[in-house]
């Protein structure tokens, strides 16, 4: 579904696409290997890889990119959301680290 007026009203602030850190680059490692970092210790995204409210609808044609949606589900049920959504609050991202792709840029909202 597309995200609604308020929505995209609520979302005018910058978008991130979480580029592949370099801990990200390779996929999955096994068990024994190190594990992911604290999200306290990932780098804050530059400027060149944000993507504005406006220019989502043409990011989210690439089937590649993994769309993560951190708010919670209340707000998403009364504001909506595109179609294929991750919902990861915000509160639960850091426990859940594991469950996002190695291998696809992320888009964050």
């Amino acid at each position: 579904m597309k995200p609604s007026a308020v929505f995209s009203a609520a979302f005018g602030m910058l978008i991130a696409v979480v580029a592949a850190p370099a801990w990200a680059q390779s996929p999955s490692p096994a068990p024994s290997e190190a594990p992911r970092p604290k999200l306290s210790e990932v780098q804050p995204m530059s400027e060149d890889k944000r993507v504005k409210a406006d220019g989502i609808d043409a990011v989210m044609v690439d089937a590649k990119i993994f769309f993560l949606d951190v708010r919670e589900p209340k707000e998403i049920e009364e504001l909506g959301s595109y179609e294929g959504y991750v919902n990861i609050p915000m509160s639960q991202l850091e426990s859940r680290l594991g469950e996002l792709p190695r291998d696809r840029p992320i888009l964050a909202a």
